[in-house]
Parts: C-alpha cells; structure tokens; sequence
C-alpha cells in the first residue's frame, strides 16, 4: 500500500509542475506609477504601467487602501486592457467607499488582479504595489 501511495505522488508531480504558472502570466507587467487625489480624497485618479503580450485583452481591477486618520479609505476601480506587447500607460479611477473614509496625501497600498485572454488561453496576474498619492 505505501508503494502504491509513493507512485503515486511520484506520478502526479510531474503533472502539477506541468499545469504551474503559464510562461505568457511571467511576460505581464503592472506597475502604479501615479496617483493623483480627485474632488478632495472622494477619488484617486492612478496611472498603471502595463506590459503585456500582443493580441490579449482584458481588464484589471485595481484597489486602493490607504490610513486616513484613525480609519482606513478604500476603494477600488478598474479598466480595459488591450495589449500591444510595449509598455502602456492605463488610467482609472478609484472611488474612495460612500461610508468611508476619504484619500488623502501620502502611502498607499495598490492591490488588484489582472485577466488577460487571446483566442486560445486566458493569464491572470496579480498586482501588490505601494505609491505616493499626491495631489
């Protein structure tokens, strides 16, 4: 019975190694490289940096948490994409919650995901990033 088992685990890692991240989802870059405040902290109006290949399309979701006070603001946003394999600037803006906190100067934490698909496959990517929000 433990061979069993061990042939097994042995079989099957071949095949979950196999099935791991696509090597399209490592080409996709996202980078925040401005946030602007809007309308007094009620939004952030970001610019996202996004390389990705030629022919994909899609859009990405893109959160925003920053400390305002003794609160948290949040809010989130998102956008289409449609890649051309060089890098592009893509705008959204991010409405801070209606009974929360608003945006404010300073550090923030930019999270969200990526869903780019072609004719064949679809990639999902993840974007973590801190920036300055400035007004």
């Amino acid at each position: 019975m433990r061979r069993i088992r061990t042939a097994t685990v042995l079989l099957g890692l071949p095949l979950f190694v196999l099935l791991g991240a696509t090597p399209a989802s490592a080409a996709s870059t996202t980078d925040v490289t401005s946030a602007t405040l809007v309308a007094r902290g009620v939004a952030v109006d970001v610019t996202v940096s996004v390389t990705c290949p030629a022919g994909m399309s899609g859009s990405f979701e893109l959160n925003v948490r920053q400390r305002s006070g003794n609160r948290i603001a949040y809010g989130s946003g998102w956008a289409p994409l449609s890649c051309t394999g060089q890098p592009q600037a893509v705008p959204v803006r991010v409405l801070a919650q209606h009974d929360g906190a608003i945006f404010r100067t300073g550090e923030a934490l930019f999270t969200g995901g990526t869903e780019l698909c072609n004719e064949d496959t679809c990639e999902y990517g993840q974007i973590d990033d801190t920036a300055r929000v400035t007004r």
